[in-house]
């Protein structure tokens, strides 16, 4: 028997493997919903909830306790309402610009070398210097070798580093520092 803040004796419910997951599966989604929130609550808030269902499990059962609470993403709007303003969502500005400043140009990066080196494939093969950005590549393609050679430069890091910060600022919603604007 343990107590709660108001005295009252509750039983610890204990839940079984299948349950442990579920409220993980549950308060993961809960976590991904609540990701902008201000950390040291988001904490606080997931312990309660967390402590809120086992002790309604103790009364109502498992599946009824989980089911009081709602969707996660319901449950977290409910929680952004009665913030003053919006944040920014950093998470998800961090992984655009992952995407599109440094995934996207790495794939035209690489697209590019292929179509050359399959264009001087059907033009009979041979040796062809080219620049992608200002940066100067040389493709040999014969019945022996197929190669690219390419020094750095800083063209297509400038590039990257341009939509890296763009995609950032437009995926984190960054404006949300300075307005109460969405």
């Amino acid at each position: 028997m343990t107590t709660t803040d108001d005295h009252l004796p509750t039983t610890a419910y204990r839940p079984r493997l299948r349950e442990r997951l579920r409220l993980s599966r549950w308060m993961l989604r809960f976590d991904v919903a609540m990701q902008d929130y201000p950390a040291r609550e988001s904490r606080r808030i997931r312990r309660e909830l967390r402590a809120a269902v086992l002790d309604d499990a103790a009364r109502t059962g498992f599946d009824e306790a989980l089911r009081g609470l709602g969707r996660p993403r319901r449950l977290a709007a409910t929680y952004y309402a009665d913030l003053e303003r919006e944040r920014p969502r950093w998470a998800d500005g961090a992984v655009l610009a992952g995407l599109i400043g440094i995934l996207l140009p790495g794939y035209m990066w690489i697209a590019w070398q292929m179509g050359a080196l399959s264009a001087i494939d059907e033009m009979g093969g041979g040796t062809v210097d080219l620049s992608w950005l200002g940066v100067p590549a040389t493709f040999t393609h014969t019945d022996d070798t197929i190669s690219m050679h390419t020094t750095a430069g800083w063209g297509p890091v400038a590039l990257s580093g341009a939509l890296c910060l763009v995609a950032f600022a437009l995926g984190s919603r960054i404006w949300r520092l300075w307005g109460g604007a969405a």
